[in-house]
């Protein structure tokens, strides 16, 4: 999955000659956290809330005094982070991910030929795992793989193709102890028989959660 699929496209921007004051009115009116500082359309940096509340006062009544009168006025590019770190829409969003947490932030600007394409943010991040882990039909299986078994990736894939089974998602998370965990997203008239074909390979069958009617993943474990 790509940055591209998931990115916001609609760029809110700032000039770096526009007031704390400006700025903040506009993130707060747009509902937005941050906002990239382009001049004469070249990214020069990103504004945050965080950035504005370290020289901004922290109560409407310091705001109307003096000095905050003039902590308002200051222009965003003295509190702007300058340099900021890019991606570009072609890169992995495992990428974007990797990125926020090694540094802490919450947003990165993407960029392609210099020129800012949209920007991606964690709720954008996290849209997409929602979109892997809980989709809109089918079934959801979670089992267990233990080190002895012979099963592979491509035998569950072709297992799930032998039952005539759509796989929407397939995860597989290492355990500490040895072993995988799969996470099964599938649709398909013949679950059950690939259900029980799994515990006929010796595999642990955590879960099993189907749609209903009402939009519930009703779980199943078997006794």
């Amino acid at each position: 999955m790509f940055v591209r699929n998931f990115m916001t496209r609609e760029v809110f921007t700032l000039s770096p000659d526009q007031t704390c004051r400006e700025a903040l009115r506009e993130l707060r009116q747009r509902h937005i956290r941050r906002a990239a500082v382009l001049d004469r359309n070249r990214l020069v940096g990103i504004i945050t809330e965080r950035d504005l509340f370290h020289v901004l006062p922290g109560t409407p009544a310091q705001t109307s005094t003096k000095a905050g009168e003039t902590a308002l006025d200051i222009p965003i590019k003295y509190v702007m982070t300058t340099q900021p770190k890019t991606l570009h829409p072609n890169d992995h969003l495992e990428s974007a991910a990797r990125l926020m947490l090694k540094h802490r932030i919450g947003g990165v600007p993407v960029v392609e030929e210099g020129k800012v394409k949209g920007i991606i943010t964690e709720s954008d991040i996290f849209r997409a795992l929602w979109s892997i882990l809980v989709p809109e039909t089918g079934c959801r299986i979670i089992f267990d793989e233990f080190d002895d078994t012979d099963m592979r990736v491509k035998d569950y894939v072709e297992l799930c193709q032998k039952h005539g089974c759509r796989i929407n998602s397939f995860l597989r998370c290492l355990r500490p102890e040895g072993g995988n965990t799969y996470y099964l997203c599938i649709e398909g008239e013949e679950v059950n028989a690939l259900i029980d074909e799994l515990w006929a390979e010796s595999i642990t069958v955590l879960s099993v959660e189907r749609e209903s009617p009402t939009g519930v993943f009703p779980r199943w474990r078997k006794p």
